[in-house]
């Protein structure tokens, strides 16, 4: 029976979506256990009943890398008198983990209970960091209560799971498999797997070559849609099971493969079939340009090491970027299955590593999105920041008129509590002119996010913070803090009228604790500020999602008092690098109307020059 669970653990699949593994494991169950009994004998034999019986459970059936597993335990031992007892008993248990490796968590002897006696508790709390819990993914935990002998009393199973805290409803599955966890690999794995679970709907696993248990085992492809090889470290070879899947596992070419980094020398017999030969590594080289073939844009690159590839057959194989002309990147064709299109993919630096902004990984991550049947569309946002009682009319009705004329919708970032000094409060909704002000706006094609509830805290608002005092570098209240001035926000829209135009939440000067955050997240889906969990996840082009948010960035920042001009011509320029992704990109800014209308006018002429098309932000929830 042992191993019958083990077996259907091993093909539970946990990448249909949160929450859905513990569905298929009761399925699985369900047929594995029918599968027994149809097997078993017609006639049975009562028989003894059982010396003890015994449950575990973790308190959670999904965890993220932050909290803790806890594993409980309930024993009870049988009071019939004519049972032998249980003395000197171990209990073991022990973890198997995503791609079949066990672990051994506990091993407890001299175990003696006494008839009819009953045992509850917490038996192990286990941090998720190292090991065991190495990989993400699904994992089981089996205990057993032994005699000396070795005799089985009794056994239980559980199973629980370890998820990202990133991406929602993935579509598809991708193993990483990169070298061994050192200071050449990390945090750049992780961070390539963030960015895929963040931003291209799919589940990752990450398999890192250490030891014999740890390696790549073959027919593991299989069970993914993507395989990405990371070979981050010049002196590991890739394992000779993961070349062979790749080059000759059965249904290979229906599979997207991408290689990134080194080791490509390794297999130069195979690159033929793909119409590529091995090129070069050059170490040590300065910052220079990766020319992007499919737009004509180039961008800045800073990785000491490129690797680089020959193409000898132009049937097959394509280049899509060059370092002074030489191919560093290609897509191509399998000689004896061409009609099932591109599937390798060769990326001749590190992408995430040595990252300049608006720089060469940005080619990386919209080859991605080919790799992953991704169209995003060429997507501009407009947010006007820091709307309050005192937000000049005629300077913000100027612009939002001028938006509407260009059938640009917007985003009004709106404080609905003025606090000043000599104890001004001015609320919107009991301040007519002020309702009067945004109404008149959101008719011009707006919707707003809270940008706080006062954008101050002991200062002025729109110039102090909120939930974060600046002076020593410190949070300001906690979660009861945060609910209040949530709900105090929530209050002035509802009574003003306004709850059907909100759209989301930005955090003044995105700057709030952990408690104030998951706050933030319950009460609003979207957040229209940068990320927060680092990863270089706000170098991305695109939205970021976890479990119930969305995350959306102002990746061209805004034009600034002190230097107008010259933030004009970086946005349009930092948009130029953006539109040169051919799957599309998010190109959003915000933008003070104190600033007057002639340099916003400059940015949507340019930017609708470039090719962008303004939306909403609530059309990146599916709510247009």
């Amino acid at each position: 029976m042992k191993e019958l669970m083990w077996r259907i653990g091993s093909r539970m699949e946990s990448g249909q979506g949160k929450g859905q593994h513990r569905r298929r494991l009761v399925l699985l169950v369900g047929i594995a256990l029918l599968l027994l009994f149809s097997q078993a004998p017609a006639h049975r034999v009562q028989a003894a009943p059982p010396l003890c019986v015994m449950e575990i459970a973790t308190d959670k059936s999904v965890y993220h890398p932050d909290e803790p597993v806890q594993l409980n335990m309930w024993i009870k031992v049988n009071a019939n008198l004519d049972l032998p007892a249980i003395e000197n008993a171990r209990l073991e248990v022990e973890l198997k983990q995503p791609f079949g490796t066990f672990v051994t968590l506990t091993h407890r002897g001299g175990i003696s209970l006494r008839k009819g006696a009953e045992w509850e508790e917490q038996l192990l709390s286990l941090p998720i960091t190292g090991e065991p819990f190495r990989n993400m993914g699904n994992y089981e935990a089996h205990a057993v209560l032994l005699s000396q002998a070795g005799e089985i009393y009794c056994e239980a199973y559980t199973v629980f799971a370890i998820e990202s805290i990133f991406g929602r409803m993935p579509g598809t599955r991708t193993l990483i498999v990169t070298s061994r966890r050192t200071e050449l690999t990390e945090p750049f794995v992780s961070k390539l797997a963030v960015w895929l679970e963040a931003a291209y709907q799919t589940k990752v696993q990450v398999l890192y070559q250490e030891g014999v248990y740890e390696a790549y085992q073959s027919g593991l492809y299989r069970d993914f849609d993507v395989l990405i090889y990371y070979a981050t470290d010049y002196q590991q070879s890739p394992p000779p099971e993961l070349i062979k899947d790749i080059f000759e596992g059965e249904g290979r070419t229906k599979k997207k493969v991408v290689w990134i980094g080194y080791h490509l020398d390794k297999v130069q017999a195979y690159l033929r079939l793909y119409g590529l030969s091995y090129g070069t590594l050059s170490g040590g080289n300065e910052p220079g340009k990766l020319l992007y073939l499919d737009s004509g844009v180039s961008y800045d690159l800073r990785n000491p090491d490129c690797i680089s590839v020959e193409v000898i057959n132009d049937d097959l194989a394509r280049v899509r970027a060059t370092v002074d002309d030489a191919p560093i990147i290609v897509s191509a064709k399998q000689t004896y299955y061409p009609e099932d299109g591109e599937c390798f993919y060769f990326v001749g630096f590190h992408p995430t590593s040595y990252i300049a902004p608006f720089g060469a990984h940005l080619v990386f991550c919209d080859i991605l999105n080919e790799v992953y049947g991704i169209e995003r569309g060429k997507i501009a946002l407009v947010r006007l920041e820091d709307i309050h009682a005192f937000t000049d009319s005629q300077q913000l009705l100027s612009i939002t008129g001028f938006l509407r004329s260009e059938r640009v919708p917007f985003t009004l970032a709106l404080i609905p509590v003025y606090v000043g000094g000599d104890e001004i409060e001015i609320r919107l909704s009991q301040d007519r002119d002020f309702r009067i002000k945004v109404k008149n706006a959101l008719l011009d094609g707006g919707e707003i996010v809270l940008h706080g509830a006062t954008h101050q805290y002991d200062e002025v608002t729109a110039v102090d913070y909120e939930f974060w005092d600046e002076k020593t570098g410190t949070p300001i209240g906690g979660t009861e803090y945060a609910e209040q001035r949530v709900a105090d926000a929530l209050m002035e829209i509802e009574f003003s009228g306004l709850r059907p135009y909100l759209a989301g939440w930005e955090t003044p000067h995105y700057k709030a604790d952990e408690e104030a955050y998951t706050v933030f997240e319950r009460y609003f889906e979207l957040m229209y500020e940068d990320p927060r969990w680092g990863f270089d996840l706000k170098r991305i082009p695109y939205p970021v999602e976890t479990e119930r948010n969305l995350y959306v960035r102002s990746q061209l920042s805004y034009v600034r008092a002190d230097s107008p001009d010259t933030d004009v011509s970086t946005i349009l320029q930092e948009a130029t690098l953006l539109a040169g992704l051919e799957h599309g990109a998010l190109a959003s800014f915000h933008y003070h109307p104190e600033m007057g209308l002639e340099r916003l006018r400059t940015i949507i002429q340019g930017l609708k020059e470039q090719g962008w098309t303004f939306k909403p932000i609530s059309s990146l929830l599916g709510t247009e």
